[in-house]
């Protein structure tokens, strides 16, 4: 069992995860019960003893491989950004005007970001990058690495200038209180390749969130996340539709992949195997380990980050909106014309026709999961402070 410590008034206080829980669910609070449990034992950082492996170790030799990588950005950077725009923007020679995004909707994969991000973008202080919602660019093309980084053949980086220039921050030009919106879903989790990039190391020499923090140290970061076990075979439909497709397949494919998985850690920290480039591509079983990468970005960015599901979002769309645009810190919308657009919109990017034929998955598969995912489930709503992330069956 994982364990915590808390020494006080010369008692130590030993509490299993599991036992916290049970305590918080009897407290009859569901959304608010695991912050009241965790405030009256002083256990605010449970989540800190109880994932604290070898983790990354915290240096600044981070910053040097940053700089080493992307000198091209940090030498286009300003010194600071023009206060007057709400997008991280400057200018450059003969008045050209370049801008960051100062929003970042960062993850995760299948679980609704699309519907999301297209709804985000109906409040006329948000605006779309004119080359759409993922740009890929942090984690991929800055380092000129394939989407798929173990593909044979190279790949030219990116120059910062071009991406810039990609983004069309000209339209922000007599609309400073515009902020482009980020939706590129690999931000929040994806760093695949680098082993090959620093030999020798037990997990990336430095994360997503830290490079973020170096270009755009006020940003705001959104993540939406998704029943784990749902997730997955969302994004195997997506991923194999060909004939093999089916739920059988699903079930020996994340069988093995859970295996494979298990045997890592009995070697590696849960940070070196959820970044492992070798991870299945087409079975994404690490990224449901959402503990894995948010913790990250909560160390980060503490008072800059919001955390959704897709469970909420779906049954509370009106409430969920309301709550990220309070969040981004933009004026109070329409409410008529919100509850009118979502009434009427469709559903983004929902599963296809073809992918619904295959039928859900099968019961025994999606115990199996639930017992694999059930203990990041508990880790994830300690840190956020909340039961919705334990999805009903965590203990």
């Amino acid at each position: 069992a994982v364990v915590s410590t808390q020494s006080t008034g010369g008692v130590l206080l030993i509490c299993t995860v599991p036992v916290l829980h049970y305590l918080a669910w009897q407290s009859g609070d569901q959304l608010g019960d695991a912050r009241q449990v965790g405030n009256a034992l002083k256990i605010g950082d449970i989540w800190k003893i109880s994932l604290a492996e070898e983790d990354r170790v915290e240096d600044e030799s981070w910053r040097d491989k940053l700089h080493e990588e992307s000198n091209d950005v940090y030498e286009a950077l300003p010194n600071e950004y023009l206060a007057e725009y709400k997008s991280f923007c400057w200018q450059r020679a003969e008045q050209e005007l370049l801008c960051l995004p100062s929003v970042y909707l960062a993850g995760m994969p299948k679980c609704g970001s699309t519907d999301l991000y297209d709804k985000m973008l109906w409040h006329p202080q948000l605006a779309r990058p004119s080359r759409g919602k993922e740009n890929h660019y942090w984690t991929r093309s800055r380092l000129g690495r394939p989407g798929y980084h173990l593909s044979s053949g190279e790949t030219s980086s990116e120059p910062f200038l071009s991406f810039l220039r990609s983004l069309g921050s000209g339209k922000l030009s007599n609309a400073p209180d515009k902020r482009l919106v980020d939706g590129t879903q690999s931000l929040l989790w994806d760093q695949g390749g680098w082993e090959k990039r620093y030999p020798g190391r037990q997990v990336p020499p430095y994360s997503n969130a830290q490079l973020l923090l170096s270009v755009a140290p006020r940003a705001k970061i959104l993540v939406i996340t998704r029943d784990p076990v749902e997730r997955l075979y969302s994004d195997y439909l997506y991923f194999n539709q060909g004939l093999t497709a089916s739920p059988q397949h699903f079930h020996t494919a994340a069988e093995q992949e859970i295996a494979r998985f298990t045997s890592c850690l009995s070697a590696r920290s849960l940070t070196s195997c959820c970044h492992d480039s070798h991870n299945n591509p087409t079975l994404r079983l690490n990224l449901g380990i959402y503990i894995c990468f948010i913790r990250e970005w909560v160390r980060v960015f503490p008072d800059q980050i919001l955390v959704v599901t897709l469970e909420q979002y779906s049954s509370h769309p009106f409430p969920t909106l309301l709550k990220i645009f309070s969040f981004l810190e933009l004026d109070s919308p329409d409410t008529n014309k919100l509850g009118k657009l979502l009434t009427y919109s469709k559903t983004s990017n929902e599963r296809t026709k073809k992918a619904k034929k295959k039928g859900d998955m099968l019961p025994q598969t999606r115990n199996m999961l639930r017992e694999f995912y059930s203990p990041y489930n508990s880790e994830l709503a300690w840190l956020l402070k909340d039961t919705r992330f334990l999805y009903k069956y965590g203990k």
